[in-house]
Order: C-alpha cells, then sequence, then structure tokens
C-alpha cells in the first residue's frame, strides 16, 4: 500500500495572512521525505521582464534538510520567513514499503 498524503497545513491551494513557521505534512502511512523544494512564483511583470532571458518559473527558497530521511506519518518541515507571494512545495517521499509518492502543495502568502 502507497502512503498518500491525507492531509497538510497550509492544505493545497490555501491563503495564509502571514508566512508559515512550517509545512506539516500527514500521510495515511508512515512515509520518509526524500526531496522537497519549496519554489516561490515570479510575479506577472517580473515574468514579462525576465521570463526571456531567464527562464525558468519562480525562485527557489532554501530549506534545511533536518526533517528529511525520517520515517514518520507526520512530517513537520521548518520553513523560513516568506514574503509575499505565490508558493509551491514539490515534494517526494518513500513510503514503509519501498514505493516512492511525490505532489505539490500551492499556498499563497498575504493574499489581500
Amino acid at each position: 500500500a502507497h502512503s498518500p498524503l491525507s492531509s497538510s497545513f497550509p492544505s493545497d491551494g490555501e491563503t495564509l495572512d502571514v508566512s508559515p513557521a512550517e509545512i506539516v505534512m500527514e500521510f495515511k502511512s508512515p512515509a520518509k521525505l526524500i526531496k522537497v523544494e519549496l519554489t516561490k512564483s515570479k510575479d506577472k511583470q517580473e515574468k514579462s521582464l525576465l521570463g526571456g532571458l531567464f527562464g525558468g518559473d519562480g525562485e527557489s527558497v532554501p530549506l534545511g534538510k533536518s526533517f528529511l530521511m525520517l520515517m514518520n506519518k507526520r512530517q513537520v518541515i521548518p520553513m523560513p520567513s516568506l514574503g509575499e507571494g505565490d508558493y509551491s512545495l514539490s515534494w517526494r517521499a518513500m513510503g514503509e514499503d519501498g514505493h516512492v509518492i511525490k505532489g505539490e502543495l500551492t499556498f499563497k502568502v498575504g493574499g489581500k
């Protein structure tokens, strides 16, 4: 049996007033995160000005590695202070059965 994500904070598509201190992922059965990447989307103005020169959809946000490779149903990823904008968290995890599962969460900070 694979270990799909059962819930997360923030939830996919959620808009938060302030930067989250952490991202919490709850899996249906124990899994370990093997890769996590957080990207901040460029705003529309930046995309049109810089998109042709640099390509890429956004700016990578550095995360620590202390949370990787720990087998748990509940995974907690400490967050740096995030500015206003749209974020995408791409993750890859390995379930107890050795199967790799992956997904993506998107959320927004400061959606007035």
